[in-house]
């Protein structure tokens, strides 16, 4: 472990920063150690309220499973227990409980009568900003990579040395790496994280406090940079609040496409004098196959027959509107059959663990866990929708075009509709 005695500043505080391994027992002795030695005003540590609470406790078990449901925020969740993971199998490998840096910390502060400070932005804010600042490649990357990983796969943990983790050099390599990987994820997880911290370190360094502050190793020289040149610093504003995703989304570019090409084809065919029978078995069969693909993989998922049903329900109208998600509608149902806590995180790396189990018995055994059910009936729902939106014009339109000629036959219907609608509007501005 490493600390550095940052130059105290001319308010009369001093802030010495402390880098630890969060999953280092030299780390957790040191800091201890540091901590009775020094005995500063304050223990600054590496936390947030959310954090500190479920530390100590405190925090209610029930998740807001309704926040789950919500735009991105199940795949910003997803990557936050994909970390959550990987840090308590490296804490497992090393024989310690991860964050118990973090623990001492507190525990040695307060038993010595001294003030604890907590000086990190919240894990919501910090996962939200990260995932919005990831590209569509980068996050197929990291949750691929983190799944491989998480069913035994290409996971490189055995090979880590613990002593290794502190050492300035490792560090700086591991941080380099992360920020080939995803430059603009390590800004949102590392920089920002390292000013925000600097602000607060800061703002008691100025109230006259001698300050020790536990940190990540990794972020211990972004933060000795903003504490020497506080000037450097961004403002706290651009630090906090939610992350707004990239401009452009392929993912949404792609949703409104479809939705734009099935609104235009049922209005060129209606424009052409299409049959009525002819468009309501286009409409019935885009309902049924819809409801069909997006009911049997929300079953597949684990879902009751009512979380099921209104999937497959609504799957028609939402696999036509980017901006909604049958799995959604499926997941709010689903809340009424199960509860979800933050005790599910752990229950679900507990069987991660299981080296020896098949992957299918490990499935099976997630899917009893209602946080993983929840996350696999939203997401199978979603699934389900989107391959019938694809093999619809691929395999139903060509079947149901038999009936007036074939497809080519759907093809002249449509420049009909199209000169039909441009002669309208020639009349109507002419």
């Amino acid at each position: 472990m490493t600390d550095r005695q940052v130059p105290r500043g001319a308010e009369g505080g001093s802030v010495r920063l402390v880098g630890t391994a969060h999953i280092s027992k030299d780390s957790v002795t040191e800091v201890e150690e540091t901590i009775e030695r020094e005995r500063p005003d304050v223990v600054a540590v590496e936390l947030d309220e959310g954090r500190y609470r479920q530390m100590k406790g405190e925090l209610p078990d029930d998740l807001d499973a309704g926040d789950l449901l919500r735009g991105n925020t199940v795949f910003q969740f997803l990557a936050y227990w994909m970390l959550s993971y990987v840090q308590t199998r490296l804490g497992e490998r090393f024989d310690i409980e991860p964050g118990a840096d973090m623990h001492a910390a507190v525990e040695t502060a307060e038993s010595l009568g001294l003030g604890v400070a907590l000086v990190d932005r919240e894990i919501q804010t910090t996962i939200q900003r990260f995932w919005a600042r990831m590209t569509l490649v980068e996050k197929l990357k990291l949750v691929g990579g983190l799944f491989l990983g998480l069913f035994g796969y290409g996971t490189d943990e055995e090979e880590l040395d613990v002593e290794e983790l502190t050492d300035a050099d490792v560090v700086t390599a591991m941080m380099a790496e992360f920020r080939r990987f995803s430059p603009g994820g390590a800004e949102a997880l590392i920089d920002e994280r390292d000013a925000y911290i600097a602000h607060k370190l800061l703002a008691l360094r100025t109230a006259g406090h001698d300050v020790i502050a536990v940190v990540g190793a990794g972020h211990r020289e972004g933060i000795e940079r903003y504490l020497a040149d506080p000037e450097s610093l961004p403002p706290m504003d651009s630090l906090v609040g939610t992350q707004k995703g990239r401009r452009f989304s392929i993912y949404k570019a792609v949703g409104y496409l479809i939705a734009l090409g099935f609104l235009v084809f049922f209005f060129l065919l209606v424009m052409a004098g299409a049959q009525n029978d002819f468009l309501l078995r286009v409409f019935a069969t885009w309902f049924l196959f819809n409801g069909v693909f997006a009911f049997a993989l929300a079953k597949l998922a684990g879902a009751h027959w009512p979380s099921a049903t209104v999937g497959g329900a609504i799957a028609w109208m939402t696999s036509v509107n980017p901006l909604l998600a049958p799995g959604w509608f499926a997941g709010y149902v689903e809340l009424r059959y199960q509860r979800v806590n933050v005790a599910d995180i752990g229950t679900l790396n507990e069987i991660l663990a299981d080296e020896e189990s098949p992957i299918r018995d490990l499935f099976g055994r997630m899917l009893d866990v209602p946080l993983f059910r929840l996350i696999a009936v939203v997401a199978a729902t979603n699934i389900g929708s989107i391959i019938a939106t694809l093999l619809f014009p691929l395999v139903v339109l060509p079947w149901l075009a038999n009936d007036i000629g074939g497809v080519g036959a759907i093809g002249d219907l449509m420049i009909e509709g199209a000169r039909n609608s441009a002669e309208l509007i020639w009349g109507v501005f002419a």
